[in-house]
């Protein structure tokens, strides 16, 4: 174990806490904001781009950008209501113990995922290992296990978000997915038509 592992096992704990703390309607709502940005994300940033490039004088790279944090603001705010409406319809049904349970995991799962997107942009900007060295890489428990979530669900991706994405990252991400889909099991189908089209299995 190294400070890396140390690092994500306090974090680990904070999300179960707190997930324990808020229950399972609030750490879903959390998830699904995660879950539908990635997936109507590209196609809402899409309707907003013409938008801001009518009524404000930006450069294509940022225009991008903060329509898809608009985007995700939109979603944030829409997810977030109908989770306080749902959460209000459960409260009397949800067993107290066994909604905070539940929470827990929602919640660590939904900071695996985080920490994942994370690392792996630091990844991609650290090529000299100034901040992750090769040995804490290798010694690590949870590095390789944190690392391999994201490429492992990219290739499910709406293909507008994929676009958002530069294409000198995008190629790594590329690298990684391939490497993962291509060590699966035998006998498992590939049935993502965008993981069909975008990568080599």
């Amino acid at each position: 174990m190294n400070w890396f592992d140390l690092v994500i096992i306090i974090l680990l704990l904070i999300a179960l806490i707190d997930g324990y703390r808020k229950g399972l309607i609030q750490q879903l709502v959390g998830l699904t904001i995660i879950l539908i940005s990635a997936i109507f994300g590209g196609k809402l940033a899409a309707y907003f781009l013409p938008l801001l490039d009518r009524f404000l004088d930006l450069s294509p790279s940022l225009a991008r950008v903060l329509s898809f944090v608009l985007a995700f603001a939109a979603i944030a705010i829409v997810i977030s209501f109908i989770g306080r409406l749902i959460q209000k319809l459960l409260a009397a049904v949800l067993l107290g113990t066994v909604n905070r349970i539940l929470g827990s995991i929602i919640a660590v799962g939904t900071l695996i995922l985080i920490l994942s997107i994370i690392l792996n942009l630091v990844l991609m900007l650290d090529k000299n290992e100034s901040l992750i060295s090769k040995e804490i890489k290798e010694e690590s428990f949870f590095f390789e296990r944190v690392e391999a979530v994201v490429p492992a669900v990219v290739p499910y991706l709406d293909k507008e978000f994929w676009d958002f994405i530069p294409e000198n990252y995008r190629e790594e991400i590329e690298r990684k997915s391939d490497s993962i889909f291509q060590n699966r099991p035998k006998g498992i189908d590939i049935d993502s038509v965008f993981q069909k089209e975008h990568f080599t299995v």
